[in-house]
C-alpha cells in the first residue's frame, strides 16, 4: 500500500457538529460520508478551474508565440470525522483554508509527537523567542539527534513544532507536530477513525514530561475570569493607543519571500507591508475607541502571496497579538490567541535581576528628537573628550574571522564599553545584548583584534589623552585585566516606568542570561535608559 500524507487537527470539545468548524468566510460544497464507512462525518471540497499561472502573463511578452495548454488548477478538501466522541479534521490540498482555526485544539500535533517520538531521534525543531518582537527559528540536523544538538535555550525558547522518529515505527516512519500532526502512513481510508482514536490517546498522555517538561514553563490560563480580565485590560490599552506592552506577529512561520502584502479587517482596502499594530490603530482613527474583544476575534488578518492575486484569510486579529500583562501581581503573555501565565518564580528571578543592575556613574546625555545612534554617540563623545572616546563604526575583524565587530560605540575612561541602541517598535534589544557579549569575549581572547583597536586609537585620539585610551586596550602580548571593564547598555527610549521596569519581560529575561554570561567572564554590567527630549530641555 502506498504512503499517504495526512495533516490532522483535533477540534475543540465545544465543536459538536462538523459545520461549526468551518471558516465563516468560506462556502465549500459538502457531501455526507457513506453509512458503510463505519464512522460519521462530512467532506467539504472546492475546486478552481484551470487558468494560466500569473508568471505566464509576465513571461508572455518575451515569447515569439504564446505557450499552449500551460494551465494550473487547484483543489481543496476537508474531511471532518468523529472518533472516540471527538471531531477531527483532515485537510487535503488547500483545505486548511476551510477551517476556523479558533476551533482547533492548539498544540495537538506537538503533544502527540512529543509523546511518541524517540527523544534521541529528533530531526527538526521550530522555536519562538518572545521579546519586543517574535523571533522564529527552524533548526534542522543532518541526522536524527538529541535535544542539545539544537541549541535550545529551555528557559526562554517556546517549542512550536517538532519532527522526529517515533519509538513505534508501526505508527509512522516520522511524525511532525505543531497545531496539526503530519504523518505519512500506509492506511486505508476506512481505518481513519481507528487512527484518530489512537492519536487522541497519545494526545492525552503526559509522558512527554520526562524529556520535554520545559515546554510547560508557560501555563495555559484556564480560569475564564482571569482570561476575561486580561482581555479587558488589553482592549482598554488598545482603545487609547497604548501599544507599550503589545505588538503584532504572524502566529506561524511563513517565508517573507512568499508574502506580498497584508490586509486587516476594519481598515477597508488598506494594505500593510508588515503587521504593524501602531499603523493599524492609526488607520482605525476614531473607530479605535470602538474596539472590542469580539471584533478582535472576528476581524481577519489576510495575506496575499506573491504567487497569487487573491487574499487568503489566515488568522484573526486576536491571534496575531503578542502582549505582556500584569494582573494581581501575576504575569501573563498572550501568544497566538491564548493567555499563558509565567511562573511566579521565573518572574521574580527576572525582575530581581533587572532591578539589581545599576546605571553606573557615566554622565550620559538625553537624546534629541530624530537623532540617530551615530549622531548621539558623536555628541556624547564630544561632550567630554577626557572621559569618552568615539569608536562607533570602527569595525575590525578578529583573527581568522570572516566578518568584523565593534568593540563598543563609545569607550569610557573608567573602562565601560558603552553600547547604544535607539529603541523603536521595529527593533529588538537581543542584538544589543549579544553585541556586548561578543565584544567582551573578543577583547579578552583576541590579541590581533586589540592591536587593530589600538591602531584606531593612535589615529583618532588626541595627543593629550592617547596614552590613557591605549592603557585600556592591552597589546596582543599583554594580559587583559577583566576587572577593569564593564559592559554598559544604553537604550534611547522614553518611558514613564520606574527603574528598569521599562524593559519588556522577555527582554529582561534575555538581559539576565546575557548578564550572567558577562559576570562569569568577570565583567560588570550597567543598564541606562536615556530619554528623548528637545534641545532646550
Amino acid at each position: 500500500m502506498a504512503l499517504t500524507r495526512l495533516t490532522l487537527y483535533l477540534l475543540g470539545e465545544e465543536v459538536a457538529e462538523p459545520a461549526q468548524a468551518l471558516n465563516r468566510d468560506k462556502t465549500p460544497s459538502s457531501v455526507e460520508l457513506s453509512p458503510d464507512c463505519g464512522f460519521e462525518g462530512v467532506f467539504y471540497y472546492e475546486s478552481r478551474p484551470a487558468t494560466p499561472p500569473a508568471w505566464v502573463t509576465f513571461v508572455g511578452p518575451l515569447l515569439a508565440a504564446p505557450p499552449q495548454r500551460l494551465l494550473s488548477a487547484s483543489a481543496s478538501g476537508l474531511l471532518v470525522l468523529k472518533a472516540s466522541q471527538r471531531l477531527f479534521a483532515i485537510t487535503f490540498g488547500h483545505g486548511r483554508g476551510f477551517l476556523d482555526l479558533s476551533r482547533i485544539e492548539h498544540r495537538f500535533g506537538l503533544r502527540v509527537a512529543l509523546n511518541r517520538i524517540d527523544p534521541s531521534q529528533i530531526r527538526s525543531l521550530d522555536t519562538k523567542t518572545f521579546e519586543d518582537m517574535v523571533v522564529t527559528r527552524n533548526t534542522q540536523v543532518s541526522r536524527s539527534s538529541e535535544l542539545p544538538a539544537f541549541g535550545v535555550d529551555i528557559s526562554r525558547d517556546i517549542l512550536r513544532a517538532v519532527t522526529g522518529e517515533p519509538r513505534d515505527k508501526s505508527l509512522a516512519k516520522r511524525l511532525s507536530g505543531a497545531d496539526a500532526l503530519v504523518v505519512n502512513v500506509e492506511i486505508a481510508s476506512s481505518a481513519l477513525s481507528t487512527l484518530c482514536a489512537e492519536l487522541l490517546a497519545a494526545y492525552q498522555e503526559d509522558s512527554y514530561k520526562e524529556n520535554f517538561a520545559w515546554i510547560d514553563h508557560l501555563g495555559l490560563v484556564v480560569d475564564a475570569a482571569v482570561r476575561d480580565a486580561l482581555d479587558e485590560q488589553l482592549v482598554e490599552q488598545l482603545r487609547v493607543g497604548d501599544t507599550s506592552s503589545t505588538h503584532m506577529a504572524m502566529p506561524e512561520a511563513i517565508g517573507w519571500e512568499d508574502i506580498d502584502t497584508f490586509k486587516i479587517t476594519g481598515t477597508r482596502s488598506v494594505e500593510y507591508d508588515d503587521l504593524d499594530l501602531d499603523a493599524y490603530l492609526a488607520q482605525l482613527g476614531v473607530k479605535r475607541a470602538e474596539l472590542t474583544l469580539e471584533n478582535m476575534k472576528s476581524r481577519r488578518v489576510s495575506i496575499r502571496f506573491s504567487r497569487s492575486s487573491e487574499f487568503d484569510a489566515r488568522w484573526t486579529l486576536h491571534q496575531c497579538l503578542v502582549s505582556e500583562q500584569r494582573l494581581d501581581s501575576s504575569f501573563y503573555v498572550l501568544i497566538e490567541g491564548r493567555w499563558f501565565s509565567v511562573s511566579d518564580s521565573l518572574v521574580s528571578e527576572v525582575d530581581s535581576f533587572a532591578a539589581s543592575i545599576s546605571p553606573g556613574s557615566l554622565p550620559l546625555l538625553d537624546a534629541h528628537p530624530g537623532e540617530t545612534e551615530r549622531e548621539y554617540n558623536t555628541r556624547l563623545a564630544d561632550s567630554d573628550e577626557s572621559r569618552f572616546l568615539l569608536l562607533d563604526a570602527q569595525v575590525k575583524r578578529p583573527g581568522g574571522a570572516s566578518s568584523g565587530i565593534e568593540l563598543c560605540d563609545v569607550l569610557a575612561s573608567n573602562g565601560e564599553l558603552v553600547h547604544v541602541k535607539r529603541k523603536s517598535r521595529s527593533s529588538t534589544l537581543s542584538h544589543l545584548f549579544a553585541q556586548g557579549i561578543v565584544s567582551a569575549t573578543t577583547l579578552l581572547q583576541d590579541g590581533y583584534f586589540r592591536d587593530q583597536i589600538r591602531a584606531v586609537i593612535n589615529q583618532t585620539a588626541s595627543a593629550v589623552s592617547k596614552s590613557q585610551w591605549l592603557s585600556l586596550v592591552p597589546e596582543s602580548v599583554e594580559h587583559v585585566d577583566r576587572s577593569r571593564y564593564a559592559v554598559s547598555y544604553v537604550v534611547i527610549a522614553n518611558s514613564s516606568r520606574h527603574g528598569n521596569d521599562w524593559l519588556p519581560f522577555f527582554s529582561k529575561l534575555n538581559l539576565m542570561q546575557s548578564g550572567r554570561q558577562l559576570s562569569n567572564m568577570g565583567f560588570a554590567l550597567h543598564l541606562n535608559r536615556v530619554s528623548v527630549t528637545t534641545q532646550d530641555g
